[in-house]
């Protein structure tokens, strides 16, 4: 049979398929020699898992002295708090394991040193391969605790949600990533201009603790930020009440019009940037 026969969808999805594979071997590529760099000092690698350990406990302990004084916060009861919570962790670490440090840190380094360069010689998509090229085994050891969490939450709310709504839930939590992803881009594209966008980036890291939250604690100018302008409540906020049955299809739609719109100027200041790029090693 001659391969010029073949219906141009077949072609055009043997070639997809190649290419997620190879990219799927790449990224078990990478979280090798991630699990070898961060074994390296044993001692430190196991210090730094409690430590972030500590930190969820402290949380948890935290909300837990609050829930001793009312009886909710806003709208939310103690176990519906606690699925924010968990929920919140459950994206806070899918980033930190994958894209943040390596976008947010990472990259203005390899700008204002110039090893761009190099990356950009690699026959791979590069955007891919800068957001993906550190994978965090401390922040995926640290990860797997935190799904026993928001396990302990669901039994405690007797998982009365249905299919649709843990699709919802799910899809919330793809958008939430999408989202963070978009704004790290962002700040980090700065670079491009500036050589430097690490204060920002700190900036953005203790704001993004607010998503841990509900927004009913926020009034006025505050509230209107984090759900319009820099809408945190896509991170755990609108996953939650998608699985506690409280979001109407509006507002997910809302949630991932405007996570695509974030993604497109990130994307554009991204390709924008990148044209614009003189190696500082020239």
């Amino acid at each position: 049979m001659n391969i010029r026969s073949l219906p141009p969808l077949q072609t055009a999805g043997n070639a997809l398929t190649h290419a997620v594979q190879r990219y799927l071997v790449l990224l078990t590529m990478l979280t090798k020699i991630g699990v070898m760099r961060q074994t390296a000092y044993r001692p430190q690698f196991f210090f730094m898992i409690i430590g972030k350990l500590i930190r969820i406990s402290l949380l948890f302990f935290f909300f837990q002295a609050v829930f001793m004084k009312v009886d909710r916060i806003g709208l939310w009861t103690y176990d519906q708090v606690l699925l924010l919570f968990a929920t919140f962790h459950l994206v806070d670490y899918l980033m930190s394991i994958t894209f943040h440090r390596n976008l947010a840190f990472h990259l203005p380094q390899l700008i204002r040193s110039g090893e761009l360069d190099s990356r950009m010689l690699m026959p791979v998509n590069l955007l891919f391969f800068l957001s993906f090229e550190t994978i965090d085994l401390i922040d995926f050891l640290s990860f797997i605790p935190s799904l026993g969490f928001l396990g302990y939450v669901l039994y405690r709310l007797d998982f009365v949600f249905s299919w649709a709504q843990a699709g919802a839930y799910l899809l919330l939590i793809v958008n939430a990533l999408l989202f963070l992803f978009s704004v790290v881009l962002i700040i980090a594209t700065i670079s491009f201009w500036t050589t430097q966008s690490l204060g920002l980036a700190r900036i953005f890291d203790n704001v993004l603790k607010v998503a841990r939250y509900p927004l009913d604690i926020f009034e006025g100018f505050l509230r209107i930020v984090f759900l319009y302008f820099l809408p945190l409540v896509f991170i755990a906020q609108i996953p939650s009440q998608a699985l506690l049955g409280l979001l109407d299809p509006w507002s997910v739609l809302y949630a991932v019009g405007v996570t695509c719109a974030f993604l497109a100027v990130a994307v554009v200041l991204w390709r924008v940037g990148l044209r614009n790029y003189m190696s500082a090693s020239t």
